[in-house]
């Protein structure tokens, strides 16, 4: 289980606990040791849904002037590329260990990090802004 704060926006919660919830599936399918289409599957889904939980918080924090913009962008972009290239090295290498170890340990530490630092700062602008 992983412990990060709510924060101020609905929608934000709600893709945060669907981003947990996916992650969560991956290991479980690395631990029973699942095909690899099933994972592959999963791995885009992840990806797809970072993606436009990401845009969807860029919509919001550009309708609102949000001074920081670019630093909250520039880390979204960072992450999507680390992420798909995960994803292409996945499948290239089928390398199990590295893709659960990644899940695991990095994926885990930036959610947190990011959920409890520039999503929280975030969601309390666009909230104070009367958005969502």
């Amino acid at each position: 289980m992983l412990n990060y704060p709510q924060v101020a926006l609905g929608f934000m919660n709600s893709d945060h606990a669907e981003f947990v919830a996916l992650r969560k599936h991956l290991l479980d399918l690395l631990d029973r040791g699942a095909e690899v289409g099933l994972i592959d599957s999963q791995l885009d889904q992840l990806l797809e849904h970072t993606r436009s939980h990401f845009a969807e918080e860029e919509r919001n924090m550009l309708a609102v002037h949000f001074p920081p913009y670019p630093v909250h962008k520039g880390e979204h972009d960072k992450v999507l590329q680390d992420m798909a290239h995960r994803v292409a090295r996945w499948k290239d290498t089928r390398d199990a260990a590295t893709l659960r170890d990644w899940l695991e340990h990095a994926v885990r530490d930036w959610f947190i990090n990011h959920v409890s630092s520039m999503d929280f700062v975030t969601a309390a602008f666009i909230s104070s802004r009367g958005n969502r």
